[in-house]
């Protein structure tokens, strides 16, 4: 039953969610505030009832988190807080009001060894943010009326806050006539964030619940895509030379080599998915081509 209420996204100030909140409309709620963001302690279990019930939303789309693999593997601590109790927490809350709960999970819930995952596939992941991720789609196993996405290295409009999107540093670098170091033994389905916001609307149209995996339907490594990035913006593609995982010694948390997601579930809910190049066209001739001063 379709409830009136407005659509409330957690983490809106957050690469993720402020995308989702551009596309979906709605509340927007998070730790970091901004000017059309409200500020809100989402890891206080009273907090988010308090705030949820005054708005009363038939809708909440989760985009909270700590996305930052490396900082999740020194700090399983918060990560967990972040993204396991924080949805815990949700769980409860949505029990009490009712409203359907969009959460947004990641490929990292798979330890990488085979590559296109489907929906069915068990989750074995490789490190400390998967883990705490896939605690956050545990407490929403079983419950009614909600919807776990997971979704994979997303890109698209924005730079990030605190973590600058992969396709922006590497835009960036090109630009300047630097090198970008790229691997070529880690393969995902990069998530182009328009496709998610057309993803979760098919899936409330559809009702669909359980889990959803949205991501490009053509796996790339890094390498190939940072090549494409290159072609894009008329860069000579020799900036861009291979690496391995084994190579990047500034990295604390160990990184799945093919976690890329099979999306025929939303292709059959009917999500058109951009091909990567024509993403990168219409990145590179948006409004936000060049990154602010």
């Amino acid at each position: 039953m379709t409830r009136s209420g407005p659509t409330v996204v957690l983490g809106a100030s957050g690469f993720v969610g402020s995308a989702l909140r551009s596309s979906l409309g709605g509340v927007g709620l998070a730790l970091h505030p901004r000017p059309d963001v409200t500020a809100l302690d989402l890891t206080s279990p009273a907090e988010v009832l308090s705030a949820l019930s005054a708005l009363r939303p038939s809708r909440v789309v989760n985009c909270v988190g700590l996305a930052d693999v490396d900082a999740a593997e020194r700090d399983p601590a918060t990560a967990g807080r972040l993204n396991g109790a924080t949805v815990e927490n949700l769980a409860e809350v949505r029990r009490r009001l009712g409203f359907r709960l969009v959460h947004i999970s990641t490929d990292y819930v798979f330890d990488g060894t085979r590559g296109l995952y489907r929906e069915e596939d068990p989750p074995a992941p490789l490190n400390e943010y998967g883990r705490s991720k896939l605690r956050g789609e545990r407490a929403l196993a079983g419950e009614d009326n909600c919807l776990v996405v997971r979704i994979s290295s997303p890109f698209g409009p924005g730079f990030g806050a605190r973590k600058p999107q992969f396709f922006r540093l590497v835009q960036e670098a090109l630009r300047a006539g630097r090198p970008v170091r790229a691997l070529t033994d880690q393969r995902v389905t990069a998530t182009y964030l328009p496709d998610l916001a057309a993803a979760v609307a098919a899936a409330e149209r559809s009702e669909l619940t359980g889990l959803l995996h949205v991501g490009s339907r053509e796996p790339r490594t890094r390498f190939e895509f940072a090549r494409e990035v290159a072609a894009a913006i008329g860069a000579s593609a020799e900036l861009v030379t291979p690496s391995l995982r084994g190579e990047m010694t500034q990295w604390t948390a160990p990184r799945p080599a093919d976690t890329s997601l099979d999306v025929e579930r939303s292709v059959r809910l009917g999500v058109r998915y951009t091909s990567v190049a024509e993403a990168l066209r219409e990145l590179l001739t948006g409004s936000e081509a060049s990154p602010p001063t």
